[in-house]
């Protein structure tokens, strides 16, 4: 007993210190947010504000940030939904509907994994020019669609995969077609992939940069990662920066813990099954 009591202290007292180290960043962020650039840079420096202030966030929300912002949420969220959409469809075609090159087809989005985004950026350039999509929100939305879908297929093929014939088997007996069992019976037992998909192509295009940083040159069209970068003048103003920088985590810290639920769920279906 006296064992398994230590055994469990110790556990939390790592697990207590690891939050404290990755939590430490942001709420030293967040402090500095409420503070004046004179006391940030004061020496010595305190870690807590000697007055609270909201200059900062009054000085981004009076700039072009809500511009940015609502750039980079419409994104987002037509990235994520054409994501999540596209790779359940793909995902089941290439999990349960045999044709022909399916495994080849497989390997070549595997091997596209792998590949980085810098040596797309002068072939998609060059077609948003052709095309007159440059500094525009389609211009960004597709190039993060075509990056986030490779890794999003392979997911939920393998979410596809460890569901039973029998449950289609089933449903073409009650006479469903394909969409429908895909709809009705296949997707929601392959919540869990789909949610892992949401949740990274979430990540990945409301943090992406190097797409933003080529293709949206006009300030009207940057999303926050790029418009971030402007707010420098002939010095970084640290308390404004601090402010941009809390105001852009909020998105995804709320994605994680509106989905906290359904990760532990997937995490502890997974261990059951493994």
């Amino acid at each position: 007993m006296i064992k398994l009591f230590s055994s469990k202290a110790i556990l939390y007292a790592i697990l207590v210190l690891s939050s404290i180290f990755f939590l430490t960043p942001f709420i030293y962020t967040l402090l500095n947010s409420f503070k004046t650039d004179q006391e940030i840079f004061q020496v010595p420096q305190s870690f807590f504000p000697e007055l609270f202030v909201l200059d900062n966030y009054r000085g981004i929300l009076e700039g072009h940030f809500i511009q940015y912002f609502v750039n980079s949420t419409i994104i987002t969220v037509v990235g994520v939904i054409m994501v999540a959409f596209l790779s359940s469809l793909a995902g089941y075609a290439f999990a349960r509907l045999p044709f022909r090159g399916r495994d080849i087809l497989m390997i070549a989005l595997l091997l596209v994994i792998t590949l980085p985004l810098a040596i797309f950026l002068i072939p998609i350039y060059l077609m948003e020019f052709k095309f007159g999509i440059l500094n525009t929100k389609l211009g960004l939305i597709l190039p993060n669609i075509a990056a986030g879908l490779p890794f999003a297929i392979f997911i939920m093929r393998a979410g596809f995969v460890s569901i039973p014939k029998e449950m289609e088997e089933s449903a073409e007996m009650d006479g469903c077609g394909i969409f429908q069992t895909w709809w009705r019976i296949m997707l929601p037992m392959a919540k869990n992939g789909l949610i892992i998909v949401i949740i990274h192509a979430f990540y990945t295009i409301w943090g992406e940069y190097t797409f933003a940083k080529t293709l949206a040159t006009d300030q009207e069209a940057m999303p926050l990662t790029v418009g971030l970068t402007l707010f420098k003048g002939e010095a970084w103003a640290l308390g404004i920066l601090a402010a941009v920088i809390v105001l852009s985590m909020l998105p995804p810290i709320l994605i994680f813990i509106f989905f906290q639920k359904h990760i532990v769920e997937g995490i502890a279906a997974g261990s059951v099954k493994g």
